[in-house]
């Protein structure tokens, strides 16, 4: 079965009193669309994660969310720069001369600023991090596959039984036309009567109403429309248990199955037809619409 493209993940990482949260949503979207959301302190592994994710999907618009946490138990060595915190001191003084005001507490606004005040990882301690955000990473990423693979279920189901309801429109279609034809040649027939009376003048010629009767059904023939169609659908169908990305090709089957449902109504000389071609535009736009959601 094919994937949806929406679903949702989350895996967690504890180890050493730390604790990497991420959290995904996937929505559709023409192609893959990566949104990463990560503390600054992670930014380093961002495409380490982008990468992590594009081995795997294929289409959708992804929001990932990264957190981490650490208990208040495990030491951490605050380092100060220097040279960023005097530079932010001798400017807020010069605005102090400027406007005339004091600060109420330098350090608390210095110590604010960003850079000023960061939090030293050694070489070992930024490994596990590393190691836990991909675990974490990963496990959202098996989840969000699943409720994909999920979803992606009960999508096919759904469009196995339209495409049903769909076949089912395209053989009334197909019974009905061979009728229309004969109507056609009643009516001709009903016609000539009522104008000609049982007295038929020496210029009247039958092969002439034959003739026009074969030229209404060859121009009203849907006969190729219906075979096109058919195989259509027998490959929506296929497609429909396939695993992996279909959607772009099914989206392309149904372009192609309207632009033959838009030719039957061309021809359409016949109000059960007519009809008919309208449920069936219908219901191909509900086929269309669920298709969307396929990866």
């Amino acid at each position: 079965m094919p994937n949806s493209m929406t679903g949702y993940g989350l895996g967690v990482s504890e180890r050493n009193g730390r604790t990497v949260t991420v959290e995904c949503r996937s929505v559709n979207h023409r192609y893959l669309d990566l949104s990463l959301r990560l503390p600054s302190s992670l930014s380093s592994f961002e495409m380490e994660i982008r990468q992590l994710f594009k081995d795997e999907l294929s289409r959708g618009h992804v929001d990932i969310f990264v957190t981490i946490a650490t208990d208040a138990s495990v030491p951490r060595e605050i380092t100060v720069d220097t040279a960023l915190a005097l530079g932010y001191i001798e400017s807020i003084k010069t605005l102090e001369r400027i406007t005339e005001r004091q600060t109420d507490d330098l350090v608390a606004l210095v110590a604010a600023q960003r850079g000023v005040l960061t939090e030293d990882e050694h070489a070992e301690d930024r490994e596990t991090i590393e190691g836990q955000l991909l675990e974490a990473a990963a496990s959202a990423l098996e989840a969000l596959k699943a409720a994909r693979r999920a979803e992606g279920e009960r999508l096919a189901s759904d469009l196995l039984s339209r495409t049903a309801s769909f076949k089912k429109l395209v053989d009334d279609v197909a019974k009905r036309s061979p009728e229309v034809v004969d109507l056609y040649r009643k009516k001709i027939l009903v016609r000539a009567e009522e104008l000609l009376g049982e007295s038929y003048p020496e210029w009247y010629d039958h092969q002439r109403l034959f003739a026009e009767t074969a030229l209404f059904a060859d121009r009203s023939s849907i006969d190729e429309e219906v075979t096109r169609l058919r195989s259509h659908i027998t490959a929506l169908e296929a497609n429909l248990s396939v695993t992996g990305p279909v959607g772009r090709r099914l989206d392309f089957l149904i372009q192609e199955m309207n632009r033959e449902v838009n030719t039957i109504g061309s021809k359409a000389n016949d109000l059960d037809i007519a009809k008919t071609v309208v449920m069936m535009k219908t219901q191909l736009e509900a086929i269309r619409e669920q298709v969307q959601n396929l990866e």
